[in-house]
């Protein structure tokens, strides 16, 4: 995106340290975005906690401001700097809209729910193929064991014949 855009629009610096710049911006802006977000997912003990102004607008302002920063201290130009917060923010919107942030997402006691529903449905599924397996394993032990036992006794017959011929 950065590099169709520059395409058009005249960079002040070189293509290599813009892209630098907008790299180092929007990691820096994930980082500290995580941070801010964290909290709240701990407390809402909720991978999306969803709702609130501050787990959405939060962490995308503070992206703004700090993919701003990291361009400038790396480009020292206010027009690439500029040009870095809106590719970085517009990335950042597209997120927010995807992934819907102001959704709350299951609590645990829903997810352990689901989690239940589906290891009962896979256990329905599949009872069948255990069955067989079960099956098949006896029987495997079984013929084993026999086998093992009539080793045994072949051998028991061969030493008690040695022995006569001994004798």
């Amino acid at each position: 995106m950065a590099w169709i855009c520059s395409s058009w629009i005249a960079l002040d610096t070189a293509f290599g340290t813009f892209a630098i710049a907008l790299a180092i911006s929007y990691l820096l802006s994930e980082i500290l975005g995580a941070i801010i977000v964290r909290p709240i997912v701990l407390k809402e003990r909720r991978p999306n906690p969803g709702g609130g102004v501050l787990y959405v607008v939060l962490p995308f302002v503070v992206s703004i401001m700090v993919s701003f920063a990291a361009a400038y201290a790396v480009t020292s130009s206010l027009r690439d700097s500029s040009f870095v917060t809106v590719l970085v923010a517009a990335c950042n919107a597209a997120e927010i809209l995807w992934i819907k942030p102001w959704v709350p997402g299951p609590s645990p006691e829903e997810m352990a729910a689901k989690f239940n529903e589906f290891k009962a449905m896979t256990k329905d599924h599949f009872a069948d193929d255990v069955a067989e397996v079960k099956r098949r394993a006896r029987e495997r032990t079984r013929e084993q064991y026999y086998a093992k036992k009539a080793r045994e006794e072949a051998k028991r017959l061969k030493k008690q014949k040695r022995d006569e011929d001994q004798r």
